[in-house]
């Protein structure tokens, strides 16, 4: 291993933990923070930092997808920051979730099918969002 690639590891590894460290110390230092859900208010969405890693993660994967088809042409060094920040911010919602408890399974079956023509037109969107990001970049 290079010095360069020691350095992006560094680099991935400090991204990757860097989320999950500020979230736990702006809880400690600021812990009303957390109780203005603006966002929530607005929208109706339980957002989570989670669901800001998956959109990091979804960026990363996009700019893979067309750095493979040779849309465009990058460093990969530019990949591995939204996906090191993904992560981070998935996993540090994620753990805890596992490990709520969730003994009413008749209503997390009742929202998962609830939420099942919201997914789908979502999933559709984001699908036509990246053909057509692909293309318009295509004929630049």
């Amino acid at each position: 291993m290079n010095t360069t690639q020691v350095l992006w590891l560094v680099v991935y590894v400090l991204l990757f933990v860097g989320p999950a460290i500020y979230q736990r110390y702006h809880y400690k230092l600021d812990p009303e923070y957390f109780y203005k859900l603006g966002l929530r208010k607005k929208t109706g969405l339980q957002i989570h930092h989670a669901h800001w890693g998956l959109g990091w993660i979804f960026l990363a994967t996009i700019l893979m997808i067309l750095q493979t088809l040779n849309v465009i042409n990058i460093a990969s060094f530019w990949f591995l920051i939204p996906s090191a920040l993904g992560w981070g911010l998935f996993f540090d919602e994620i753990i805890p979730h596992l490990r709520m408890p969730g003994d009413d399974r008749d209503l997390e079956l009742k929202v998962y099918v609830e939420a099942g023509p919201a997914t789908i037109k979502l999933i559709s969107y984001i699908a036509i969002a990246i053909v057509v990001v692909t293309l318009c970049i295509k004929l630049l």
